[in-house]
């Protein structure tokens, strides 16, 4: 059986070495290939228009004020506001057309007739695609009509940001004229209209000797020119095909080396009662992890409603919040929340663990869950208050340190980065306590071969998180894009699922439902399947932000991939509903296995059916960044992170807790909390975002992109009222965190007294027992 882990092992190891690989090489060309940011943007005449640090300022400006969190760019963002590429590009384009029609014709553009106007269209098309990019001056030179489409979108953007307060969920008149870091002296609005009109330019003018956009004639606008390549229809007819192959033969390979989890649930099978169970300092001290962990949550989900509120009306029931919390401050501290919670349920599961692997509590353990503790506080509060700060103007200098990254799921300022590393780091320091003396020793081949994988997989959370430290506030937005979807994409839907496929095995045969055996064999096929396809297929975010064509390929293709995995997990949701209805009526953590259950249909649901719908290239490049974008994020995150997270967290305190707390009155709490968790889940992804975004969808195919992004949309009567009827699924769903922040707190009133010696000893009186029932363990 080792030399069978050793060829899953081996396995495992080349597909990353290929797969990073693949990612890595991609990466190289990304930044070989990416639109010029010149040195002037100047007439033909010569007279400089913007400077590079015009621009660069202008891009500082856009993340200090974390537009990002408002609207978005190349289609990457949030979405209330609208997409600035594409508005830019289609202000731009009634500049010139005004220009010609005054030069031509002598007459404002809409007096022309029909023809006219077709020919003038026909005229700035042609015109807008040619590159005048010279690379040895690093210049761009503007024709006189561009030129005065830049001058017409600089009015444009005056009325945006200066002289119309109504900006719906920011507050009035948001961007000042001060110049801190990364900025250069001068009209912040100009400035970031500079920056607006640079995404404008690359997204319409024809890369060097190709006949397509730097971002392959991304955003969806007929009168520039910009129309689906045959390549994303040519890869999204292959990415089916590479899906449905691809479930085929991992059905194939999983049947024919039953690579699946061998259920031992019968009732004379021992298992840790947790009743009985002893436990220790450290463990003990967990729980108040959990408690955050459900007032996080809670405040996550208020943040969502106030913002789901803007896009009915700009104040919230006739309060003017948006000065005091704007759309994008509670955008980013919603993503943030998430981000925090989830994580820190892990940080929680993983201290508890600890003492199980050691079979004893390590020293001076429990001083280090405290302190790491506070660090969290001190990281969560501290962030959100640094963009808080700065939103309101207070926090000027250093605002991208201690204020705003100014990238959406990266808005925690450098200073907050480094200090969850730190925190991430210390967390691994606890766990090598426990988990280093367990893979060393000898005495169980399996168990150690598990608790190393658990181990490693805990180690990669940290490790990737550090992407996050290449970008700065004046990276180019393409190479920033490129590590932030390691943190968006690779580590939130890699390695986080990786983590959670290792420790759902681990209490599987913690709780002694599945032989170990064949846990690890079901985990080595499962993580071979995820991250071979997951790693590359990072790269469907990388169609439209001005990468290299070739990620139209490599994105589809594993994209299409990466659902063979999630179709896969069915079969698990399956497998946690058979022993939730199979095992003894007293089976203490039935409870668990709800959310488990829920895990899986939403791993398959939302993350892999919604995800594929939005992922295919002839999809996206219209779907991009609407809100069927935000459905598949809804349903992935909250849907499988969110219940995965509450299945750890009800497991552990089941642990931790005394008998008395579990009463049959709180069960059926729990049991109520699901349900209204998964029934207010499902409303707002199928009964609101859905909808939406279909509507938005044949919006954007009817008159462009840049149109389906406007808030004119959101007011449009139908819209509208699909938007008011979200308001009961986001109650009934805050329904469910309430039940279960109550039930967390409770729950640190029924503790039990750590007693570390007993603990230690039931850990190697069960460690013994589990040992010698592997001599006997047969695996089909």
């Amino acid at each position: 059986m080792q030399d069978q882990y050793r060829r899953l092992s081996r396995t495992l190891i080349v597909t990353l070495v290929v797969v990073f690989s693949i990612l890595i090489a991609g990466g190289l060309l990304i930044f070989k290939n990416e639109a010029p940011r010149p040195a002037k943007i100047v007439t033909e005449a010569g007279t400089t228009l913007v400077s590079k640090q015009q621009l660069i300022s202008g891009q500082a400006t856009y993340e200090k004020y974390q537009l990002a969190d408002y609207g978005t760019y190349l289609g990457n963002g949030a979405y209330l506001g609208p997409d600035y590429t594409a508005q830019a590009l289609h202000v731009y384009l009634q500049g010139m057309y005004r220009y010609y029609a005054k030069t031509l014709y002598g007459k404002s553009f809409n007096k022309l007739t029909t023809l006219q106007q077709e020919g003038i269209k026909g005229k700035v098309k042609e015109e807008i695609r040619i590159n005048r990019y010279n690379a040895k001056d690093k210049e761009l030179t503007l024709t006189k009509a561009q030129t005065a489409g830049y001058q017409y979108l600089l009015k444009y953007y005056r009325k945006a940001f200066i002289n119309n307060p109504k900006q719906v969920g920011l507050p009035d008149n948001m961007i000042k004229n001060r110049t801190n870091e990364y900025m250069v002296k001068g009209n912040k609005v100009d400035q970031l209209t500079a920056f607006f009109f640079w995404g404008a330019w690359l997204s319409s003018t024809n890369r060097p000797g190709h006949s397509y956009s730097y971002t392959n004639n991304w955003p969806y606008d007929l009168e520039a020119g910009n129309v689906m390549t045959p390549k994303a229809m040519t890869w999204t007819g292959i990415s089916v095909a590479l899906l449905v192959m691809g479930v085929a033969i991992a059905i194939w390979v999983q049947k024919k080396y039953n690579f699946e989890s061998k259920a031992q649930y019968q009732k004379d099978v021992p298992i840790i009662e947790p009743d009985t169970l002893p436990i220790t300092t450290s463990q003990r001290k967990t729980a108040k992890y959990f408690a955050l962990v459900m007032v996080l949550f809670l405040v996550q989900i208020l943040l969502g409603e106030l913002m789901a509120h803007y896009y009915v009306e700009n104040t919230f029931f006739g309060i003017a919040l948006q000065n005091i919390w704007p759309f994008n401050l509670a955008h980013s501290w919603h993503l943030q929340l998430v981000i925090f919670w989830v994580a820190t349920t892990w940080l929680g599961a993983g201290i508890y663990i600890v003492p199980r692997v050691l079979r004893r509590e390590p020293v001076r353990q429990g001083i280090l869950v405290d302190v790491l503790f506070w660090a969290l506080i001190f990281v969560v509060g501290g962030s959100m208050l640094g963009e808080w700060l700065t939103d309101l103007g207070v926090l000027n200098k250093n605002w991208w340190l201690f204020g705003n990254g100014g990238w959406e799921y990266l808005e925690l300022g450098k200073f907050w980065q480094y200090l969850l590393i730190a925190a991430m780091v210390l967390w691994i320091v606890m766990l090598m306590q426990g988990f280093v003396p367990a893979m060393r020793r000898k005495d169980n081949q399996s168990r150690t071969r598990l608790v190393t994988m658990l181990f490693l997989g805990a180690i990669a959370v940290p490790a990737f998180y550090c992407a996050s430290i290449f970008i700065m506030p004046d990276s180019h937005v393409t190479f920033a894009d490129y590590w932030r979807w390691w943190i968006v994409h690779l580590w939130v839907e890699g390695i986080f699922e990786a983590f959670a496929v290792i420790l759902t095995g681990w209490l599987l045969v913690d709780m002694k439902l599945t032989t170990i055996k064949s846990t690890i064999r079901a985990l080595y096929f499962q993580l071979i399947l995820l991250l071979g396809s997951g790693v590359v297929g990072t790269g469907h975010h990388y169609f439209w932000m001005g990468d290299h064509s070739l990620w139209l390929a490599l994105g589809a293709s594993f994209s299409a991939l990466e659902i063979v995995p999630l179709s896969l997990l069915v079969w698990e949701a399956y497998t946690h509903y058979r022993v939730y209805q199979d095992t003894y009526h007293n089976f203490p953590y039935k409870t668990t296995f709800i959310f488990l259950m829920w895990t899986g249909i939403w791993n398959t649901l939302g993350a892999g059916a919604l995800g594929f719908l939005i992922n295919a290239p002839a999809i996206n490049y219209f779907e991009h960044g609407t809100q069927w974008t935000a459905a598949h994020a809804h349903g992935s995150m909250a849907g499988v992170y969110g219940m995965f997270s509450i299945a750890i967290i009800l497991y552990v305190l089941r642990n931790v807790t005394v008998k008395e707390f579990w009463t049959a009155k709180m069960e059926k709490a729990i049991r109520w909390s699901a349900w209204l968790l998964n029934i207010g889940l499902a409303g707002m992804v199928f009964a609101t975002l859905m909808p939406v975004g279909q509507l938005q969808l044949a919006d954007a195919l009817k008159h462009g992109y840049w149109h389906a992004r406007q808030m004119s949309f959101y007011h449009e009567k139908l819209i509208s009222l699909i938007l008011w009827g979200r308001m009961p699924w986001d109650l009934i769903f805050t329904a469910g965190v309430i039940i279960l922040l109550v039930v967390c707190w409770k729950a640190l009133f029924y503790l039990k007294k750590a007693d570390n010696q007993a603990a230690a000893a039931e850990y190697e009186r069960f460690a013994a027992a589990e040992t010698k029932s592997q001599v006997n363990e047969i695996d089909e």
